[in-house]
């Protein structure tokens, strides 16, 4: 069963955690210029705070990884749905956690940039990237998915019914 539905929103999941991978997540800006990028794996800071000491949020990349490997061994599992059916809870699972740690780690950069700029006008402000919105869209599809296996389980074992 290759052919349903939920095996095109489990592809869609792999691709946008595989651009979620490469693309940045979020900037935080200072008097209208960016000061910092945020990625999955890396916080990287330009000009004055260079100096400041982060550690880099390889929490999100290792998790947004687990999705996809989780998606695609889903994916690939079109013939077990009961199995298909708790990776993709599984998978929605790691993609809360995801946005959970995605969240506690923005705000902490922000407080750090905040405390380390603390001569500026202006505070340090934090702006999302398109990709910061792929894990929400991914739990979406992971719904939709979940929705289209037990479609095919109930089909299946009414079609059982009937022999």
């Amino acid at each position: 069963m290759i052919q349903r539905i939920q095996t095109v929103w489990l592809a869609i999941i792999c691709m946008l955690c595989i651009a979620g991978l490469c693309s940045d997540v979020a900037y935080y800006t200072s008097e209208g210029n960016i000061v910092a990028e945020f990625s999955n794996f890396t916080f990287s800071a330009e000009g004055a705070f260079k100096a400041m000491d982060c550690t880099g949020p390889w929490a999100l990349g290792v998790l947004l990884i687990l999705v996809f490997l989780t998606s695609l061994v889903s994916l690939l599992l079109f013939r077990k749905r009961m199995r298909q059916l708790r990776l993709c809870v599984f998978s929605s699972i790691l993609l809360l956690g995801y946005i959970g740690v995605y969240a506690f780690f923005a705000y902490v950069y922000l407080l750090k940039l905040d405390t380390f700029d603390s001569g500026a006008s202006e505070s340090v402000g934090f702006h999302l990237s398109v990709a910061a919105i792929y894990p929400v869209l991914c739990l979406i599809l992971n719904a939709l998915a979940i929705h289209g296996i037990r479609k095919d389980e109930a089909l299946v074992r009414s079609l059982d019914r009937l022999r």
